[in-house]
């Protein structure tokens, strides 16, 4: 009998632990990179539905199973499921009315009565796939192989939900043939024979249809909105978890302009799940229109085939002259947006050089662009909108001029000219939304290919070797003839370093104001990758490891603080579940940072403001040292730590750093203040990126004050 099992500490995070476990079944390996981005739960582990994005991310496949019993099908298993108290499990095979149960705390997968397992069953049922494309090399990458692809592949898991939408478009469209149906009796029937009973009869009747169909316009809308939000909140995901995984190289275009293309990820996902993918399934039943005035008035049925022949030629003229003006007022939002962000971001620069001025009138000559733009769409809509609306207009005439003559004919009743008129304005209704939905629909497309700029960039997460292990051993470094570059500039950053640190060692590194210590930093910890050379970490290529596994053990604290909205607290353990007030109170002890934090009646519940706006410069930088000692490191590089402290300040931060420092603990300091000094042992000197000193502290540091000068 499987027993339940509510503790999971041996086993760290279960459902990261069961995904490992398939991971393992197909020759994968999960790692941190794969599961670094995706949400946790306020108790710190991977609430089950974030098992869709980790399964995806480390390569396999999965197709969710509706039911609330287990599956007696062999071909759904392997799979992973949640049994009682929320403990996952991994079914990896049914045999002989046995299924094969790996569960965490256990070594290795045992054979399970399946009604014991089947007891124990909540209803959440995934079965996974390897992912044969996988194992090929080259080709297309991996996030865009078939059902893999980030926007498609959650358009593939709706399919079964549009189908209530589709059945509902069907009734709906049918049911609108009961208000000219209803006319025609009337007129025909009713009013020359004066039946009232029939007339009331009738009347219910399309009363009826107009109730079921506002019931099915309310359902079909639910239905869209639901699958709307659920596309939301994945795509969302998908896409703000791949921005954090581009490398820092990778960058492409200014804060303001990437925010804009994020955000217009909605425009494609209302597309599919809005009344946009509404408007596209009514168009599919013009048919049933044209065929309904057909049947009534014979040859009548040209008349709207020619208007609908003639909407779509001047929709589908009129939709590109409103995607390049769309496209033009895109460019100028996305300029303005860029603006915004750096006005906001340096408000305080702004005001203290009264320099408010200036940035008004930039602001004001996009708005006159981007103005000119917006009026130049409106003004296409415009004549979109009366285009549609006077060949509806055309269109009824033409009909109640022809069935004029039909009726003199003697070929159709007077019921039947006002059901034509009727069923041709609604068949006409979305054949002139045409341009809009040609519009929305290149726009779309369009979006679609502009956020594919973000998954066409390099991904963290593929990067290095997943046979490696996930912790480095000792954190020995050594680098030969290494060299970067930044992206779009000609100068090294750095060239020719044939450096070695090892464990334990502190290291003082100083020179001019850029010198290249930074950026050496940058690399050592993992933040950007050598573009010439070799660094090599435990006697193995850095480039072998993934960044996630090197920043893991290696710490960097920069000279922009990187202070967020929310508390002290918050901004100590940076949504790390995991951290105890220990571990936290240790931290401010380490780095002196428990000073200021003591006064402060607010405590670790004290908001820090935007980017640290309610802190001092002091304050932030005590924060930022202070985050690194939360989670130990074997590795910690400094960049001008005590740059906005004062010097008693500065002292005591020294005293605590040189206390709390582990014996294999490597320190790096970037540095122009001596007393930083006290606390390494052996000095580098850099100029141009270019080692031009290496030392012990006490034949170097006379030759640094001369080079420093």
């Amino acid at each position: 009998m499987l027993q339940q099992t509510t503790e999971v500490d041996s086993v760290g995070d279960p459902l990261v632990a069961a995904i490992a476990e398939l991971a393992n079944r197909f020759g994968l390996k999960l790692t941190k990179a794969h599961i670094g981005v995706l949400a946790r739960s306020a108790d710190g582990y991977l609430p089950f539905h974030q098992a869709e994005a980790a399964i995806e991310a480390v390569g396999m496949n999965f197709q969710p199973r509706l039911g609330s019993s287990l599956s007696h099908k062999q071909y759904d298993y392997p799979a992973l499921v949640l049994l009682e108290n929320n403990e996952p499990a991994v079914l990896h095979e049914l045999a002989d009315g046995d299924l094969l149960v790996w569960k965490p705390g256990l070594t290795e997968p045992e054979w399970l009565p399946f009604a014991g397992v089947a007891n124990l069953f909540s209803g959440k049922f995934l079965t996974v796939t390897g992912d044969s494309d996988n194992l090929r090399e080259g080709g297309t990458p991996w996030y865009r192989k078939g059902r893999n692809h980030w926007f498609w592949s959650e358009i593939h898991k709706e399919k079964r939900s549009f189908r209530p939408v589709l059945l509902a478009s069907l009734m709906i469209n049918v049911l609108a043939l009961a208000l000219p149906l209803f006319s025609m009796n009337v007129y025909d029937r009713v009013i020359p024979n004066r039946t009232v009973s029939t007339l009331w009869v009738l009347a219910v009747g399309v009363l009826l249809a107009f109730a079921l169909e506002f019931a099915l316009r309310t359902a079909r809308a639910n239905v869209v909105d639901h699958i709307g939000r659920r596309l939301d909140l994945k795509l969302s995901q998908k896409i703000f978890g791949r921005l954090l995984a581009t490398p820092l190289s990778a960058k492409q275009g200014h804060t303001g302009s990437i925010a804009a293309r994020v955000s217009e990820y909605a425009m494609v996902r209302d597309f599919f799940a809005s009344t946009t993918i509404v408007l596209m399934v009514d168009m599919a039943f013009l048919v049933l229109f044209v065929a309904a005035i057909a049947y009534i008035a014979g040859w009548l049925a040209i008349v709207p085939i020619i208007a609908i022949t003639v909407m779509a030629i001047s929709g589908f003229i009129l939709q590109r002259k409103v995607t390049e003006a769309a496209q033009d007022a895109q460019a100028d939002y996305g300029l303005q947006q860029t603006l915004l962000v750096e006005a906001l971001s340096g408000m305080e620069t702004l005001k203290s050089l009264n320099s408010e001025g200036g940035m008004v009138g930039q602001w004001r000559r996009l708005a006159e662009v981007g103005t000119l733009s917006q009026q130049k769409l409106k003004k296409i809509n415009a004549v979109a909108v009366g285009l549609a609306s006077s060949f509806q207009q055309i269109s009824s005439i033409s009909l109640v001029i022809g069935g004029f003559y039909l009726f003199d004919a003697g070929k159709i009743t007077m019921g039947a000219i006002i059901a034509i008129v009727m069923i041709s304005s609604r068949s006409l209704a979305p054949a002139g939304q045409l341009a809009f939905i040609l519009t929305r629909a290149r726009q779309a497309k369009e979006t679609l290919t502009s956020i594919e700029g973000l998954f066409d960039a390099d991904d963290e997460r593929r990067f290095g070797s997943s046979s490696l292990p996930a912790e480095l051993r000792t954190a020995s470094i050594k680098m030969e003839n290494m060299e970067f570059s930044y992206p779009g500039t000609a100068t090294p950053a750095l060239q020719e370093l044939n450096l070695a640190f090892e464990p334990g060692e502190r290291v003082a590194i100083i020179g001019r104001v850029a010198s290249g210590k930074s950026t050496l930093g940058r690399i050592v910890c993992g933040l950007y990758r050598p573009t010439g050379g070799s660094m090599m970490i435990d006697g193995i290529d850095s480039n072998q490891y993934q960044p996630q596994d090197i920043r893991d053990n290696f710490c960097f604290v920069g000279q922009d603080a990187g202070v967020f909205t929310g508390s002290i607290k918050d901004n100590l353990t940076l949504g790390r579940a995991d951290v105890s007030d220990e571990a936290l109170n240790a931290a401010l002890r380490n780095t002196g940072a428990d000073q200021f934090l003591s006064r402060d009646a607010g405590g670790f519940d004290r908001a820090a403001g935007e980017h640290g706006s309610q802190l001092s410069g002091g304050q932030r930088s005590f924060l930022a040292l202070a985050r690194a000692f939360v989670k130990p490191s074997k590795l910690l590089f400094l960049d001008e730590p005590t740059g906005a402290m004062d010097s008693q300040t500065e002292k005591l931060f020294v005293e605590r750093l040189s206390a709390s420092l582990a014996e294999n603990q490597t320190l790096l300091i970037s540095t122009h203040r001596p007393a930083l000094l006290s606390v390494c042992d052996r000095i580098i000197v850099l100029d141009n990126g270019r080692v031009i000193a290496d030392g012990p502290k006490a034949t170097i540091g006379t030759a640094a004050g001369i080079q420093l000068q």
